[in-house]
């Protein structure tokens, strides 16, 4: 009998089994080989696509490389300016920088440290690079100091500056150390080697003596301001004369005579302190970047090059203790270029 006449008898018997390969082709792959296969393409897919962005960034780079303007910030009290004299050396001798922004947000601070930046500022300039400085809210005392560095010093209206001269704190804690009970003895080689202790009242021969530290540290200032700023001041003493309050700094100088009425401790805002020749411009953050541009030949909008820097858990620790003891237990006497205020 053949096999269509038993399909005719009996309709429902199923047809002959027949080998999967002869009905859909080869037969499926492994199990193990399909995952391979499904994340080989996830690799392929997911390298092209950073290949990609990396090559998008590579040619962002290059690009804005050609009208870079970095932006340094210093922020905060002046004390420890390595770092900073580090980014700003690494901008003067990057050639994909072709000028440099010093934005400045600061009271002062130590002396010393705001001569370092103040040099390292004028070694930028050597390069042939502008630099241009910034204010912000406030750029007092050594923070207006380090913008002297600069070819030129902008300022918003309302930005705090001036607050030209020195300080020195001295704390005594000499009742304080009665009530406790609490002696201090010293055994030192010479008169003035315990000046300055908080444990006892100063001599009239030690505050002469860092009254001279203090005058000399405050010329120093006053002849940093006149090297940078001399024809500015000169012109600003005729447009905008002030009346001597005493005659105890009378000098043949007549610019210098003029700066030393300016350079009393008073503060500035950013439109007094242009009107007497202590600022170039009014203006803000992205009007001193576009004049850095304009001044490095930078044609179009110039790409805004920053390094971020990381603070390590030491900094940030030891930022916050000297925030919390501030005015409670006092540091090592330090000559500072500051604004009090802040």
């Amino acid at each position: 009998m053949r096999l269509f006449d038993i399909m005719e008898e009996y309709p429902n018997t199923p047809p002959p089994y027949q080998p999967p390969h002869s009905q859909y082709g080869t037969p499926p792959p492994p199990k193990k080989r399909r995952r391979f296969l499904i994340l080989l393409a996830i690799f392929l897919i997911g390298g092209f696509f950073f290949f990609i962005v990396a090559l998008l960034g590579v040619i962002g780079a290059v690009a804005g490389a050609k009208g870079r303007v970095a932006v340094l910030d210093i922020s905060g009290m002046i004390i420890d300016v390595r770092y900073e004299m580090d980014e700003l050396r690494s901008y003067a001798e990057n050639p994909t920088v072709k000028a440099i922004v010093v934005r400045i947000e600061s009271p002062g601070g130590a002396v010393a440290a705001s001569q370092e930046m103040l040099a390292e500022l004028k070694k930028a300039r050597r390069s042939g690079k502008p630099v241009i400085a910034s204010m912000g809210n406030v750029a007092a005392s050594g923070g207006y100091y380090i913008a002297l560095g600069a070819d030129e010093i902008w300022a918003d209206p309302g930005t705090l500056t001036g607050s030209i001269g020195v300080i020195i704190n001295h704390a005594n804690w000499e009742e304080l150390v009665k009530k406790i009970g609490i002696r201090f003895d010293a055994v030192k080689t010479g008169e003035y080697k315990d000046i300055d202790s908080p444990t006892r009242p100063m001599t009239e021969a030690e505050k002469a003596l860092l009254q001279d530290v203090i005058n000399d540290v405050y010329e120093q200032f006053l002849e940093d301001i006149l090297e940078a700023r001399r024809q500015q001041i000169k012109k600003a003493s005729k447009s905008f004369p002030i009346q001597p309050e005493s005659n105890n700094e009378a000098t043949s100088d007549s610019v210098k005579s003029y700066l030393y009425h300016l350079a009393d401790g008073r503060i500035f805002t950013g439109r007094q302190a242009k009107n007497y020749g202590l600022v170039d411009k009014l203006g803000n953050m992205q009007d001193a970047v576009m004049r850095a541009a304009q001044m490095a030949n930078i044609k179009g909008k110039p790409s805004i090059y920053k390094k971020k820097r990381p603070l390590t858990l030491m900094e940030l620790i030891r930022g916050e203790v000297k925030q919390t003891l501030k005015g409670i237990v006092p540091d090592s006497p330090i000559l500072e270029y500051r604004y009090i205020g802040r």
